[in-house]
């Protein structure tokens, strides 16, 4: 058989097909490996489709949106493989072809044994890369592609000191990449789109993936009570971002409801308190927030009520600055404002 035909075979195995004797025509087969699953899902918010992976014995190292939430990333590796998958919302016309192509054209100088092909809807391109900055790696390189609903699927695994048997992991990844259609994203996901929208400071897009995320909480309470408290503290912070006060109070007495001795709560919830012009339950609230102040995460400070702007109308009124001063005595400069000590 000519060498280009025999490349091409090698990754027609790899994902999951069988070569007859001449070499011509060629069969799905189904693959097999060890109950060593460990499932992760790429997506973007308000998508239809979702790709499902299998990465086995690989460390998810990030699992993240693009800066503009039009997009997500997923990064896995161990000691001598690497994976990288992305998801990006899929122009007009665009097909996997084009994907590999697109890739194609900005393969390293020294891509060896380069051959592609299709199966479906899936295309492939596989390399190797013999040496990088004079050392011999020996880097075995697939791409595959996909495209599903309105999202393209970009996956890119390799390995160094490639070996034969590296072959079994290749085709028990490969055959494990699933599209999902009609996604619908649990908890974690949505509380990871969240807070996407909410370090973008995109206040509607996490006050609309937060309140999602709090819906199915209310069904069934899967995040843990650090992660609870970030979605609801976060929610009441949107809020009172976007303008709207009586919701942002609205959460943090919910939250109050759920979790009464949180701290943040009670300090969130007096500083929504002073924006809408109420000293008395502010006073109150910041008294009880220092009460609880053991409770934060990880015995993290709080803020320092006579440096918050949240509190600025009052700094003069003598009732907030004895009782600010009673519970801050002093306070200390850091990145996110003046923290008690």
């Amino acid at each position: 058989m000519p060498q280009r035909a025999t490349r091409h075979c090698r990754l027609l195995c790899i994902l999951g097909l069988t070569v007859s004797s001449c070499g011509l025509a060629w069969t799905q087969v189904s693959i097999g490996f060890p109950p060593s699953h460990k499932l992760v899902v790429l997506s973007v918010p308000d998508k239809a489709s979702a790709l499902q992976l299998d990465i086995r014995q690989l460390k998810l190292e990030t699992n993240t949106l693009q800066a503009d939430a039009g997009g997500s990333e997923i990064v896995a590796d161990d000691a001598s493989w690497q994976l990288t998958a992305t998801a990006r919302s899929a122009v007009k016309a665009q097909d996997t072809k084009m994907l590999r192509a697109q890739e194609q054209n900005k393969l390293p100088a020294g891509a060896t044994q380069v051959s592609v092909s299709e199966l479906g809807s899936l295309t492939a391109l596989e390399y190797f890369v013999e040496a990088i900055k004079g050392r011999n790696v020996h880097q075995k390189h697939v791409m595959v592609f996909l495209v599903g609903g309105d999202l393209s699927f970009s996956v890119h695994i390799s390995k160094l000191a490639y070996y034969p048997d590296d072959e079994r992991f290749f085709s028990a990844f490969l055959g494990s990449l699933k599209i999902i259609e009609n996604f619908q994203p649990d908890s974690r996901t949505r509380f990871g789109y969240g807070n996407a929208f909410y370090h973008q400071k995109d206040w509607s897009g996490a006050i609309q993936q937060y309140e999602k995320t709090l819906d199915l909480e209310r069904e069934r309470r899967a995040l843990p009570q650090k992660e609870w408290r970030v979605l609801v503290d976060n929610l009441g912070m949107a809020y009172a971002a976007s303008g709207d006060l009586p919701k942002a109070k609205q959460m943090f007495e919910f939250g109050i409801t759920q979790d009464p001795e949180y701290p943040m709560f009670h300090y969130h919830l007096a500083c929504a308190e002073a924006g809408a012009s109420d000293l008395d339950g502010a006073l109150l609230d910041l008294t009880a927030a220092f009460r609880y102040h053991r409770n934060s995460a990880a015995a993290e400070a709080l803020p320092d009520p006579a440096r918050d702007s949240s509190f600025e109308k009052y700094l003069n009124d003598p009732r907030f600055r004895t009782l600010a001063q009673q519970l801050c005595p002093s306070s200390h400069q850091t990145q996110s404002g003046f923290l008690c000590d």
